[in-house]
């Protein structure tokens, strides 16, 4: 579904991504791992058009390189960013129209908004609550659904589980879980790298940039690099 080819990314004179080369294919949920400032973040904003990157970025067949944010958005490709972002001063529901507002209009939106609110029952109950007075889960869950309300084919997860509690972020891998199993295509960047592990098909390892391990999930599970580096008890 997705072929990244020698992406590179600057800022300035620093090289945040260099020369990255990965797959995403359809059905499945890729898994980036590394530390801080290894490049996963600017890889998917690259790949979603919000950051100027060089390369090649192939979605479908079709060269997306250089594209404008939304019209990579319009062709089925949705990124949830670290962080999570919502418009605190803004309810649920102007969030989620907002997410699907340029994709879908009348009752194509209105069905979507029915299809996130019941995969997320948590908003139907705060639906005309501001967001900015969401518990930092329910903020993840608006996030997430606001991405889901463009309608992708693929979805870009970046730190999904990051400051949650325990609890929550076991409810954020069952989503992740359930998302891919009802037919979306998943590229994740996860702190939490067991739990990504366990749930993707396949990953990949940046430091500084340049990616430096790939394979099967339990195949990077079983690596001493990731055992030191992400798997430390």
């Amino acid at each position: 579904m997705l072929e990244v080819s020698g992406l590179n990314v600057k800022y300035g004179e620093v090289a945040a991504v260099k020369g990255v080369s990965l797959s995403v294919p359809k059905g499945s949920i890729i898994v980036l791992l590394g530390a801080n400032g290894a490049g996963k973040s600017s890889t998917l904003n690259a790949i979603t058009g919000l950051i100027p990157s060089t390369g090649s970025i192939v979605f479908e067949g079709q060269t997306i390189s250089g594209q404008p944010a939304e019209d990579i958005v319009r062709r089925g490709i949705s990124l949830t960013p670290e962080g999570r972002r919502v418009f605190p001063s803004l309810t649920v529901a102007e969030n989620l129209h907002l997410g699907g507002a340029a994709h879908a209009g009348g009752d194509a939106l209105k069905q979507r908004m029915e299809e996130e609110l019941d995969r997320f029952p948590i908003l139907r109950e705060r639906f005309h609550q501001t967001a900015g007075l969401l518990s930092g889960g329910e903020q993840q869950m608006l996030a997430i659904a606001r991405s889901l309300m463009s309608g992708p084919r693929l979805l870009l997860l970046d730190e999904p589980s990051l400051g949650l509690a325990p609890l929550i972020v076991d409810k954020v891998f069952d989503l992740i879980a359930s998302l891919k199993a009802k037919g979306l295509t998943i590229l994740l960047v996860e702190q939490n790298a067991s739990r990504a592990l366990e749930i993707s098909d396949y990953g990949y390892v940046l430091q500084t940039g340049q990616i430096v391990l790939h394979g099967s999930g339990s195949e990077l599970a079983q690596s001493d690099l990731v055992k030191q580096a992400y798997l430390a008890e």
